[in-house]
């Protein structure tokens, strides 16, 4: 454990009078809820909106419903992607399949997706990694003729925007997470957007049965919150981060999550929320264009139209090769500057998926794995951390590979 200025790799700030004022939320019946469902179908145009626990509760209610409906039973999905949605999948009792993935878009390779998709494919799932929209309009038409529905997985894009619409608003049916490094926090929690009468009757007909969280899940929620806002500053980051137990920016499997509505706690956290989302995220992006821009890469996304706006969740980079990988993320972890690995496999090697999902070649996944890393942007990053980051980046002092981002 060293005593150090140290940066989480993704943060969200949650404003101090809504920690103090959350536990209000109890005596408070459903108001805060209520009234947080109409804003998010109001801003995001939706024919329905339904709270939860997390976005993993959220994914796993969707498929659910879809599933409910439908005698198909497999779910399309990237090979490189967050662990939680295959877990989300296995708990709603389906099959996963996947589809590589282009490491120059971080969207699916759409020859193949075409390939996979069928009259047993019940879903697709087009993902919106790191904050940067991907082609959802393209997925849909893949889609259309075999009358599969496009749940679109904008977890780490709120706010985001595309040349075709916000990220959350493409697809047939979409969910966000409000997990503790996203855009936009109520220490855990998940929004699903429903776009049409049908999904939101078949949604519905399952949020019915999802229960309330009980006081101590709720009051649980709230200490861990309390905890997070004060230790993720990076003044005091240095000693969770130093705690190996706590497990900090580990990936795992699991599917023993729970299923809740969200309480009323987590729904007065979220007060004011639109407009905290956007001055995260223009923050985010104010970060991302001064490190692009002291790297050589550009001052705006590299990877998209000047008519899209990422949101920058982590500005993702991919590195020469595996061993620039390692020595750039080595020299981030002696000098505490946030750098992550991330995703350490594809989801084809999570080892409790091994006789649950057919075996196939991913390159474009697996070189995503062995090449990428991400940079923090969140409200902590100040103009010494960009130092930081661009003299590791830049391999000064080493023979580490300047960056080579999406293009």
């Amino acid at each position: 454990m060293k005593i150090q200025r140290t940066l989480s790799p993704t943060a969200a700030s949650i404003p101090l009078r809504h920690l103090l004022c959350a536990p209000l939320g109890l005596l408070s019946g459903v108001k805060y809820r209520n009234q947080l469902r109409e804003d998010l179908k109001e801003r995001f145009s939706a024919h329905a909106v339904f709270v939860l626990s997390s976005g993993k509760a959220a994914l796993t209610l969707i498929l659910k419903a879809l599933a409910a409906g439908s005698r198909r039973r497999r779910v399309v999905i990237p090979a490189y992607t967050c662990f939680s949605v295959p877990s989300a999948i296995v708990k709603a009792d389906l099959e996963v399949v996947l589809c590589d993935v282009d490491p120059e878009t971080l969207d699916f390779k759409f020859d193949e997706l075409k390939s996979v998709v069928n009259d047993d494919v019940l879903c697709v799932l087009p993902t919106h990694l790191f904050g940067f929209t991907v082609d959802v309009a393209r997925t849909k038409q893949l889609c259309r003729e075999h009358r599969v529905v496009v749940v679109e997985d904008a977890a780490q894009a709120m706010g985001a925007q595309s040349s075709v619409g916000p990220a959350g608003t493409m697809g047939d049916v979409a969910f966000f997470s409000l997990g503790r490094g996203k855009n936009l926090t109520s220490g855990t929690g998940g929004i699903i957007l429903s776009f049409s009468p049908a999904l939101t009757e078949l949604i519905e007909a399952e949020y019915r049965q999802v229960p309330e969280p009980p006081v101590r899940e709720i009051i649980c929620n709230w200490v861990e919150t309390v905890l997070m806002k004060v230790f993720i500053h990076p003044g005091l980051y240095w000693f969770p981060a130093g705690l190996p137990f706590l497990g900090l920016g580990e990936t795992k499997f699991y599917t023993d999550f729970p299923i809740f509505r969200m309480d009323e706690m987590r729904a007065c956290l979220l007060q004011g929320w639109s407009d905290r989302l956007d001055q995260s995220n223009r923050g985010r992006r104010a970060s991302a264009h001064r490190l692009m821009e002291d790297l050589g890469l550009g001052g705006r996304d590299v990877r998209t139209s000047a008519s899209s706006e990422s949101v920058y969740l982590r500005l993702p980079l991919l590195m020469r090769d595996h061993s620039a990988k390692e020595s750039i993320c080595k020299r981030s972890r002696e000098v505490g500057a946030g750098i992550s690995p991330n995703y350490p496999t594809t989801i084809q090697e999570i080892p409790q998926l091994a006789d649950r999902i057919a075996v196939r070649l991913v390159p474009g996944a697996q070189d995503i794995v062995e090449r990428l890393v991400t940079v923090p942007t969140h409200c902590f990053v100040e103009q010494q951390d960009i130092r930081k980051l661009n003299r590791i980046l830049s391999g000064e002092g080493s023979d580490t590979a300047v960056p080579v981002p999406w293009r």
